[in-house]
């Protein structure tokens, strides 16, 4: 009995140890809350993720910390909603809101979950770190010297509806990502959208919450399967979270301004070959 128990701990111990190694952390980070403190936190994080989920021209976003200089908030804490200036490390400025508060009804896919009061996470000196979103007034990320600056894809493709009408579209996203989810049975599988050719979706699925699809990547190889087109409305949803939801699975640019479509108004998507911003 003991050997049994001693074998279960050193298998505890392995798997620890393997998960741990598997682990990633993001840069460091100079947190400064709205009373001017300043906190060196390692191991930073967003809802326990290494990216940050904004709203450009109301667009969701989620964008990789790898990417991000610094951030600086704007707003009372109690706001619901922070403006966000960004300075990416390519040298770009983006400016959006986030979530912060409990109140607001947040997307399906919500970093971290649905729960109230949006945080930053990490580990100081002092141990284990954590502050609400509506609370910070200014992040700076501080990434290795001498790290190559990651270079953010911008995805080209034309987008066909149902009805035939195109639709020339640049950075593109399924919900803030630059990848597609899909099921294969009950199993949730997601695609890089910069492998794919195209993507062609079942005329018969239009009206089900589940379209089904097949996409075909650039050396040729398809994958089948089913894209959650989430027309349905969930318990608790406002009016405009729902339209929202709906209609902006697919968002992106076009020569006309912001683009945003749903899932079950889409016949095909053609993807150009990929560029670097």
């Amino acid at each position: 009995m003991r050997r049994e128990v001693v074998a279960a701990l050193k298998f505890a111990f392995v798997l620890v140890g393997t998960m741990l190694c598997g682990v990633t952390w993001s840069a460091d980070a100079v947190v400064v809350d709205r009373y001017g403190n300043q906190h060196k936190v390692e191991r930073f994080t967003y809802q326990g993720r290494q990216e940050i989920e904004i709203y450009i021209d109301d667009q969701r976003r989620i964008l990789s910390f790898d990417l991000v200089d610094r951030m600086r908030f704007e707003g009372e804490p109690s706001d619901e909603e922070q403006v966000v200036s960004l300075q990416m490390r390519s040298g770009k400025r983006e400016k959006g809101t986030v979530i912060s508060g409990g109140g607001a009804a947040p997307h399906q896919d919500a970093i971290g979950g649905g729960g109230s009061g949006r945080r930053f996470t990490g580990v100081t000196s002092l141990g284990p770190f954590f502050i609400l979103v509506g609370d910070v007034r200014e992040v700076i990320l501080q990434h290795p010297e001498g790290e190559a600056i990651p270079q953010e894809l911008v995805l080209k493709a034309t987008i066909i509806t149902l009805e035939g009408k195109r639709f020339e579209v640049e950075d593109l996203r399924f919900r803030g990502k630059q990848r597609l989810v899909f099921f294969r049975g009950r199993n949730k599988r997601f695609i890089p959208l910069e492998r794919v050719d195209k993507i062609d979706f079942d005329d018969s699925g239009a009206a089900e919450e589940l379209r089904p699809m097949t996409a075909t990547y650039w050396n040729g190889r398809t994958v089948m399967g089913t894209v959650d087109a989430a027309i349905v409305r969930l318990s608790g949803e406002t009016d405009k979270s729902f339209y929202d939801r709906v209609n902006a699975a697919l968002t992106g640019k076009t020569p006309a301004g912001p683009f945003s479509m749903g899932m079950h108004h889409i016949k095909q998507i053609r993807f150009k070959m990929r560029e670097v911003d």
